[in-house]
């Protein structure tokens, strides 16, 4: 394990360190990443799956190594290392995290390389190695998108490409999140699809796609600092209620639209350039 020594980001990290180990204390290890599992729980999972084999479907991944930022208690590195073959690698600043990382790999039984660092200040000999960064739920606790970007970029070799998304706090749900939560809300930037994709752009990368995903999910709205009592249950299960009573009808009767007022995820796929 490699251990970066910890400071100030210029990035401007709006979530903390301290914020991230309470958040790996709270949660349990979390269930592997199962794209093939039917039934509306499983529904965001399953759309998420395709928008990567989209990502990923022209290369021979067996041959490449992928890494994930912000790996804290990770469900994707099994994933990708048993859906597409990676070899696989993250890093995180969270040393709880990386632990939790780790036994998941563990559970799972998949190798794999996990870096305690912050991605700002990267061990030498991570810069330059990865065909594919990947995360989620990162960028946007970062004021200064862009410098994000590109010292994620650094991972990257010339021709790497990238894959990221994160909540889209644009639109409606970003003004329910701040009404049931605003200090959750406050830990985010909100982005827009076209705000993203010109951070990527600032970062010195080249776009293939970016677009909003799902057209909602109130589950991305999080109450997890609630007390739990009724009022917290109660909320907890509507926002399941009607949000796996939209996918039924995404799912089996018609495709609904994704947009920037109630989808709930945005993601873009750049390319680092090869000179």
């Amino acid at each position: 394990m490699i251990e970066a020594k910890r400071h100030e980001l210029p990035g401007g990290d709006k979530a903390g360190e301290a914020f991230w180990e309470e958040w790996w204390k709270r949660a349990p290890l979390p269930t592997p990443f199962d794209p093939y599992r039917p039934g509306p729980k499983n529904y965001v999972r399953r759309r998420r799956h395709c928008i990567l084999e989209q990502f990923l479907k022209r290369y021979d991944t067996s041959s490449m190594e992928l890494v994930e930022v912000g790996c804290g208690q990770s469900v994707f590195l099994p994933y990708f290392a048993k859906q597409f073959g990676f070899r696989v690698s993250g890093i995180d600043r969270s040393t709880l995290g990386c632990d939790r990382a780790r036994m998941i790999l563990e559970r799972e039984g998949v190798q794999g390389e996990v870096y305690c660092a912050d991605f700002f200040s990267l061990p030498e000999q991570l810069i330059g190695r990865f065909d594919v960064v990947f995360s989620s739920g990162v960028i946007e606790h970062f004021e200064q998108t862009a410098e994000a970007l590109r010292a994620m970029a650094k991972l990257l070799k010339p021709g790497g490409r990238m894959f990221d998304d994160m909540p889209n706090f644009t639109g409606v749900l970003g003004k329910y999140q701040k009404l049931l939560d605003a200090s959750m809300y406050h830990a985010h930037v909100p982005l827009s699809r076209e705000e993203l994709a010109a951070a990527h752009r600032e970062a010195g990368l080249e776009i293939e796609s970016c677009d909003y995903y799902l057209p909602i999910c109130l589950e991305t709205i999080n109450v997890d600092q609630w007390p739990r009592n009724l009022r917290y249950w109660f909320t907890v299960r509507c926002h399941t209620a009607i949000s796996r009573a939209v996918w039924l009808v995404d799912d089996h009767i018609v495709r609904l639209p994704q947009n920037r007022w109630t989808s709930p995820l945005i993601y873009c796929t750049s390319r680092k350039p090869r000179a």
